[in-house]
């Protein structure tokens, strides 16, 4: 399985996030926003129908199994996520940890929060969320570090 081309691949790991034994591939994805189908009859609008930027992306987290000749199989593609994940990781207990943004401040900007999340047999739960301060570093030509 190729991933299509509008796919933006932020971050990546190799692990077990379901809990069966065998390891997954985690990405945090950017690609073109999609509302749920329900959108099309119903009256309500969904709860992720702003999840996306201003160029009409959205973040999501999806699972990927590897099978033999390089080949993938979707185990699960989340919908669009409601604080845009910019980094992913996995715990040796399983949990997803993840840093988040604001659709606002763009999918390259520092994070605002750190969550952690448990596979629930049909996606992700929330575990816990905190909120963080983090800041741009470099090192300019001479060499010097510098925060933003």
């Amino acid at each position: 399985m190729h991933l299509p081309p509008t796919w933006d691949v932020r971050s990546s790991v190799y692990a077990d996030v379901t809990g069966d034994g065998s390891p997954e591939c985690v990405l945090s994805v950017w690609r073109p926003f999609q509302d749920w189908p329900i959108a099309r009859w119903s009256a309500q609008p969904t709860p992720i129908r702003n999840n996306h930027d201003v160029w009409n992306f959205s973040s999501h987290v999806a699972v990927l199994r590897p099978l033999p000749d390089g080949k993938f199989r979707n185990i699960w593609v989340g919908s669009a996520l409601f604080q845009p994940v910019t980094a992913l990781t996995v715990l040796p207990d399983g949990t997803l940890a993840t840093l988040e943004t604001t659709y606002g401040r763009g999918r390259t900007a520092p994070s605002v929060a750190l969550s952690t999340w448990r596979w629930t047999g049909f996606g992700f739960g929330l575990v816990s969320r905190k909120a963080v301060q983090a800041r741009k570093i470099g090192v300019d030509a001479a060499g010097r570090l510098w925060v933003r």
